[in-house]
């Protein structure tokens, strides 16, 4: 009877301790600032452990189409912040209508906000400004993810604004912003599927969706290129490759910073390891989890003191 009694407290005592890490949990707010002459809107993800020392900020662009509630649900930033300690940001885009198919001006597309010239990239300057007043982040520690525009965008950002942007990750996307001239080195991640039909591994006209825009995407091995030359990286990376993916390693490169690219084999439109959320987007491959390994990449290459 004393045993029973004993493991019926361990089960409430564990029930207690997991009702207590769900209220550790914070739900994303909804917030907005004026920028360019329009109201613009993202989600923030601060969690409950932050105070007053300096944490990361990650901004995640979403996809074309896509909305922030869809990127922080694609990825599990905010889950993985909620035990990491960083602040999370989810940009949204412009579109005809404020809460659906939204999308990016990342310089060579996309929809409504390629076709109204949207400032996006000094929109996501003003945000990342914004909430350095608001909330102790490092400046040292600030990084992007996006995926498709949204890596795109987060490319453009970063040749733009270097010096502000430690590192950045991006999954399914082409460098296409032109010149690109970053001030300072920044980090780069990437994964890319070999069978994208949206923006197409080895560069040019998409399978789908090319009539629309008419663009002519950067090829993965331009635009890895591209940063491997402006971060003096070694010209040949280390290689490593199993049946699923090929990872290959640029670095050490000026001032620490890395390039990384996984090559997904038969891989598609998609962030590997994401939630299947399948608008307009491919199944995720389960062979690679991004979000993770992005989260671990951005940890080890903050900017460099005094950079």
């Amino acid at each position: 009877m004393l045993k029973k009694i004993i493991v019926i407290g361990l089960i409430a005592l564990f029930i207690a301790a997991g009702a207590g890490a769900e209220e550790e949990k914070t739900a994303s707010e909804l917030r907005t600032l004026e920028h360019a002459g329009r109201v613009r809107s993202y989600l923030l993800h601060v969690p409950a452990s932050v105070k007053s020392e300096p944490v990361p900020l990650v901004v995640a662009l979403h996809w074309e189409g896509a909305q922030a509630q869809m990127m922080e649900e694609l990825t599990g930033f905010s889950t993985l912040a909620d035990r990491k300690g960083f602040i999370v940001a989810y940009p949204y885009g412009t579109g005809m209508f404020p809460d659906r198919y939204l999308t990016w001006n990342a310089d060579t597309c996309c929809g409504f906000a390629w076709e109204n010239a949207i400032d996006d990239a000094g929109f996501i300057k003003s945000l990342i400004e914004t909430l350095m007043r608001e909330h102790p982040i490092d400046p040292r520690r600030v990084y992007l993810a996006g995926i498709s525009s949204g890596g795109m965008l987060a490319y453009a950002v970063a040749c733009e604004w270097s010096e502000g942007i430690a590192a950045i990750g991006v999954v399914a996307a082409a460098l296409n912003h032109s010149p690109c001239l970053p001030r300072a080195p920044v980090s780069v991640i990437a994964f890319h599927g070999t069978a994208d039909r949206f923006v197409p591994y080895a560069g040019g006209r998409a399978e789908v969706f090319y009539d629309a825009y008419e663009r002519e995407d950067a090829s993965v091995a331009s635009s890895m290129d591209a940063w491997v030359c402006r971060d003096s990286c070694p010209e040949k990376p280390w290689r490593s490759e199993n049946s699923s993916f090929a990872r290959d390693i640029w670095g050490p490169c000026l001032e620490d910073t890395e390039v990384v690219l996984y090559t997904l084999k038969g891989g598609g439109h998609a962030w590997p390891g994401g939630s299947p959320v399948r608008y307009l987007l491919d199944d995720p491959s389960g062979d690679l989890i991004a979000t993770p390994l992005m989260w671990e990449f951005f940890e080890k290459h903050p900017k460099k003191a005094g950079a």
